[in-house]
C-alpha cells in the first residue's frame, strides 16, 4: 500500500503545480476519483482526462473562445482527449449540462495551446489556437437548445476568472462562429451573451448608441462596402467582398449580438448594433494584446 500512497500523493502534487492557485481535494464517486481544484468560493474545477491535442504556447493569451460540443458529456470527454489521429481536437475546459450543478473539467492547463479553434481569425490574430483559451459547453446545438441555468452560472464563473487572470478585453471574448465565419455556428444564438457582458465577460452595445444609430440610418443607409469595413474593424474576417461572404459574416454577428433573428441581412437594427460596438470598443487607438499573467487554473 505504501507505493500506492506515494503514487497518489505525487499525482495530487502535480495537479497543484499545474494549477498555480487554489486548493485541491479528492472526491470519490463509485470507483472513480475526482481531483477537484478550488479556485475561489464560486469556482471549482475537476482535473479531467488530459488532452493530447496540445502544443507549447508561443503567444500571449489574448482571446477567450466559447464553443458548444454538439454531443453528450461522455462523448465530449472522449473526443476532446484528442487521441484520434484523424480528429486531433482538444480544449482547456469542458462544462457539463448536469443539474442541479454543472461540473467544469480542465483538460489542459492554460499554459498550453489546445487545438480547439481550427482555421480561424479575429482582428489581427490568425490561427487562434496559440493566442486563445477554449471553453467547450455541453449542448447538442445552442441555436436550438437553451443553456440551463446551472451550466450558465458555471461557465460565467470560469470565464470571469479567465478574463481577469489573463486580462482578456471584452471584445476578445468571442464565439467559435465569430472566428470561423461560414464554418461554425457555436455556441449558438441562444447563448446568453448579454447576461455575460452585464457580469463582466464579453462585449455588448450601449442601448442609447444603438437607438441613435438607428435614427441616423433612417436618413442615410450604409453601402455594403461600409458594412464590410465595420465588420472587419470590429474583428470579423471576411475573405472577399462578395454578397455571400457578407451574409455569412452578418449571420455570425447576429448569432452573437442579435440572436432573436439570424438571417444574414443588413437591416437597420443589425447595422446599428454593429456601429455601436465599433464606437464602444474599436474607436480608440488600436489595443495591444495584453500579456498573459502567471496565475492560472
Amino acid at each position: 500500500m505504501l507505493p500506492s500512497y506515494f503514487k497518489r500523493l505525487a499525482t495530487l502534487l502535480a495537479v497543484l503545480a499545474l494549477a498555480g492557485c487554489g486548493t485541491t481535494s479528492s472526491k470519490t464517486a463509485g470507483t472513480t476519483a475526482e481531483v477537484v481544484i478550488t479556485v475561489n468560493p464560486k469556482l471549482s474545477v475537476i482535473q479531467g482526462p488530459a488532452s493530447a491535442a496540445v502544443e507549447a504556447r508561443k503567444q500571449p493569451i489574448a482571446i477567450l473562445v466559447l464553443h458548444h460540443t454538439a454531443s453528450s458529456l461522455p462523448s465530449a470527454l472522449d473526443s476532446l482527449q484528442g487521441r484520434s489521429k484523424g480528429h486531433m481536437v482538444g480544449v482547456h475546459y469542458l462544462v457539463s449540462d448536469e443539474q442541479p450543478k454543472a461540473r467544469i473539467f480542465r483538460m489542459c492547463p492554460d499554459s498550453l495551446a489546445a487545438y480547439h479553434a481550427g482555421k480561424s481569425a479575429w482582428g489581427k490574430f490568425e490561427s487562434l489556437n496559440q493566442s486563445s483559451l477554449g471553453i467547450e459547453i455541453v449542448n447538442y446545438d445552442g441555436n436550438v437548445h437553451p443553456y440551463p441555468k446551472p451550466q450558465v452560472e458555471a461557465v460565467l464563473a470560469l470565464a470571469q476568472h479567465l478574463v481577469t487572470t489573463h486580462r482578456i478585453p471584452p471584445e476578445n471574448v468571442v464565439a467559435h462562429s465569430d472566428i470561423a465565419v461560414g464554418r461554425k455556428i457555436d455556441p449558438g444564438s441562444l447563448f446568453p451573451w448579454e447576461y455575460f457582458a452585464a457580469n463582466g465577460v464579453g462585449a455588448w452595445p450601449d442601448a442609447k448608441d444603438v437607438q441613435v444609430f438607428r435614427i441616423l440610418l433612417k436618413s442615410k443607409k450604409l453601402a455594403n462596402a461600409d458594412i464590410q469595413q465595420l465588420l472587419r474593424t470590429y474583428g470579423y474576417r471576411l475573405d472577399d467582398n462578395s454578397d455571400k461572404t457578407l451574409g455569412l459574416a452578418l449571420e455570425s454577428f447576429q448569432r452573437h449580438f442579435r440572436g432573436a433573428k439570424v438571417d444574414g441581412l443588413a437591416d437597420d437594427e443589425t447595422v446599428a448594433i454593429l456601429q455601436a460596438l465599433v464606437k464602444k470598443y474599436r474607436s480608440g487607438p488600436a489595443k495591444a494584446a495584453s500579456p498573459a499573467r502567471s496565475g492560472k487554473v
